[in-house]
């Protein structure tokens, strides 16, 4: 045999050895992507019963899983390593593989056939480590956490300690330049807290795939709750149902035969201020001790303190307030005192879990009519009411009003029929009063 033949052919099987070793290269770097990803993406809820599911395979992945930062670090190593060889190896091997193909083509300048088979090789080495070295295993991953993280728990345990030396070293570094920078020692990757906006992005887009969409949506109520004052959810000052300090026991029983609530402010027409809220069960309760019904009623011996708060009140502090006791029933002021609205629990507990029909409320206050993406409401109803009902966000405006909506929309005092369109919304003034938005159909634009 021809010696330069036979050499020849070991440059090319040694070519092909180290094209393989490239490959070999882009896999373990797709591996260490998807162990990186795999392990962030799964959930602390899971590992305890994927450890007692699979046995010694789950008990490592609850040890990797527990020690994240560290085994992370792995991760990076192996990538940094995977990514490094293959720069070191896969470009000469596919350049001079390319070499006398490119000869065979007739390309004759040694300079040209260089150049061309370093930049063919490069585009192709590049491809295999974005496509199959970081793309495809880190999508994998994030669809399939548990399964990719049993996968690569145990090779990543014992690369872990094979190279437990190295890490040491880069972990304490690494640390190091943290202290130096005054962020001191950091905390555990799996004890990241969530920002209120980031658990509202999550339960939202959760809600399209959940199987229970009412618990996702109650809590994403839970974590709007906090961002709500009472004058956001308040009902109109024009809704409040009262009686007045002298009423008689026909009176009482005449506003309560009409309108059927549980709790109603008494008001003291002499110094014109609401004095407490009765409570129908106490009234009841004391008219059952007596032998006949009498025909006057002294309301101010049966009534409760009544809560007052402040329109900027936090809606959590409100419930808090009503959770441990009292009348349940809150008027909502201006600072100087005067009343613009009012909640009761019932109203705060419908911020939270929807509205809660009974028997004798068969819809929400101020909200007419309802049907998907359409509401007929009353103009003074809160834009947080709205935006829960038709499932949008009106956070950025300042306006807490559907009257106050149109008002800074439209710049000017709206006329009855007139359209507008703002936000995601189409609104329909159906009625007015004076300068007052009576009534409106809100309509969601999709």
């Amino acid at each position: 045999m021809d010696p330069s033949t036979s050499l020849s052919a070991s440059v090319f099987w040694a070519d092909i050895g180290l094209m393989l070793f490239a490959l070999f290269l882009v896999l373990l770097n797709g591996f260490f992507v998807a162990a990186e990803f795999a392990i962030v993406r799964l959930r602390a809820t899971k590992v305890d019963g994927l450890a007692e599911a699979h046995g010694w395979r789950g008990r490592i992945l609850r040890t990797v899983h527990n020690q994240m930062d560290a085994y992370l670090s792995a991760c990076q190593l192996g990538i940094t390593l995977a990514s490094l060889g293959l720069g070191w190896v896969g470009e000469p091997a596919f350049a001079e593989l390319l070499t006398p193909l490119l000869a065979a083509i007739g390309i004759e300048s040694p300079k040209l056939i260089h150049g061309i088979a370093f930049f063919t090789a490069f585009s192709i080495i590049s491809y295999l480590h974005i496509v199959i070295g970081e793309l495809a295993p880190k999508s994998w991953a994030i669809r399939k956490p548990e399964l990719l993280s049993l996968w690569t728990a145990v090779p990543l345990y014992a690369f872990y300690w094979l190279m437990y030396p190295a890490i040491f070293v880069l972990n304490a570094s690494a640390n190091a330049i943290l202290r130096i920078a005054g962020q001191g020692e950091p905390g555990p990757h799996h004890e990241h807290h969530y920002s209120r906006e980031e658990l509202k992005l999550i339960l939202h887009s959760s809600r399209a795939s959940a199987d229970n969409d009412q618990d996702m949506r109650v809590l994403a109520s839970a974590v709007e709750l906090s961002e709500l004052e009472v004058v956001d959810w308040a009902n109109s000052r024009e809704d409040l149902v009262f009686l007045e300090l002298n009423a008689s026991l026909d009176e009482v029983f005449t506003v309560f035969r009409r309108h059927k609530y549980s709790r109603y402010p008494i008001f003291d027409e002499s110094i014109g201020e609401f004095v407490g809220v009765l409570h129908i069960k106490d009234l009841l309760l004391h008219l059952s001790l007596l032998e006949m019904l009498p025909s006057a009623i002294k309301l101010g011996e049966l009534m409760h303190p009544l809560e007052r708060v402040n329109r900027h009140m936090p809606l959590t502090q409100l419930l808090e307030q009503f959770r441990q006791g009292g009348s349940h029933f809150a008027l909502v002021e201006e600072a100087d005192g005067k009343v613009i609205g009012y909640l009761t629990m019932e109203d705060v507990l419908e911020a939270l879990v929807g509205d809660i029909q009974d028997e004798h409320r068969k819809a929400e206050r101020g909200i007419l009519a309802y049907q998907p993406g359409k509401l007929l409401v009353r103009g003074d109803t809160p834009l947080a009411k709205i935006e829960r009902l038709l499932g949008i966000d009106l956070d950025h405006i300042e306006a807490e009003t559907l009257a106050g909506l149109i008002y800074e929309s439209l710049k000017r005092m709206p006329e009855e029929d007139e359209v507008l369109e703002t936000d995601g919304l189409r609104i329909i003034v159906k009625k007015m009063k004076g300068p007052k938005v009576v009534l409106a159909k809100v309509l969601k634009i999709t």
